[in-house]
């Protein structure tokens, strides 16, 4: 793993500046995320009631404010680094797009199947899949940025880059497989039998895809953040790498677990 970027001097600042402050802010978000999944699966399942859609933008709006708005109310306190990940997040949402149409439409076995209704529909997705992956990416990728910035203080840099990266990794893998299951009770998607099968809500291949993309967030993340003169396109582009590292992860999956006869 290329350490350069992890030891720019523009990263560090963005790192040094994470506090608690902005350890609340990514908490808060997390748990608006998981309380209205729950509510959704629990009280509103689709298509017994159409308002557990309510509640999935519900949860997305609020935490996307929460990142926007963060830039300016946690000024040198880790704010920029919250607002910059959602960034980066939102474009490799937008182009996650077509990972999706790939998942729908060119996977023989565990096919994504959307189940949202009448819902708003970018090419084969509901119109708030850009949001929610904005979202899952800073709750995601937070962590492993401060998880870097505390294993870099006993440890070296490399090593501690790997070691975030794999716990990081790890905990995409596990959360990524609650959430399909509360998203399949919610009535939002699910997959058709694969032949690696998560109890019968989701194909196996996509919470090891999230393991495996969630691998490289560390590195994509730090690239993009250094680049503190032109944060708008340090996003596109560190958005575009992430969203090869979506592509990338669920290929490698769905080729370990479902290629073959």
């Amino acid at each position: 793993m290329s350490t350069s970027s992890l030891t720019h001097p523009q990263f560090k600042r963005l790192l040094d500046e994470a506090s608690p402050a902005s350890d609340r802010i990514w908490l808060l978000a997390l748990t608006i995320g998981i309380a209205t999944t729950l509510i959704a699966a629990y009280f509103f399942p689709y298509p017994a009631s159409p308002s557990g859609k309510f509640w999935a933008y519900a949860g997305l709006l609020l935490r996307s404010g929460l990142y926007l708005s963060a830039k300016e109310t946690l000024r040198g306190r880790g704010g920029e680094l919250l607002y910059r990940l959602f960034l980066l997040g939102l474009v490799a949402g937008s182009f996650e797009l077509l990972v999706d149409w790939g998942l729908i439409h060119w996977v023989s076995r565990g096919q994504l199947v959307y189940l949202s209704g009448n819902d708003v529909v970018l090419l084969g997705s509901p119109v708030w899949m850009p949001l929610a992956w904005a979202c899952v990416i800073v709750e995601l990728g937070y962590p492993a940025l401060r998880l870097f910035g505390l294993f870099e203080r006993k440890m070296e840099g490399r090593n501690a880059a790997v070691l975030a990266s794999l716990f990081v990794g790890l905990g995409a893998g596990v959360t990524v497989g609650f959430y399909e299951y509360f998203a399949f009770k919610a009535g939002w998607w699910k997959y058709l039998p694969a032949r690696a099968m998560l109890g019968d809500f989701c194909a196996l291949y996509i919470p090891l895809g999230e393991f495996f993309m969630f691998l490289f967030i560390l590195p994509i993340a730090a690239r993009a953040l250094r680049e503190s003169d032109r944060p708008l396109s340090a996003a596109l582009a560190g958005g575009f790498r992430f969203a090869l590292a979506i592509a990338g992860g669920y290929t490698a999956a769905y080729f370990l677990l479902e290629s073959g006869s």
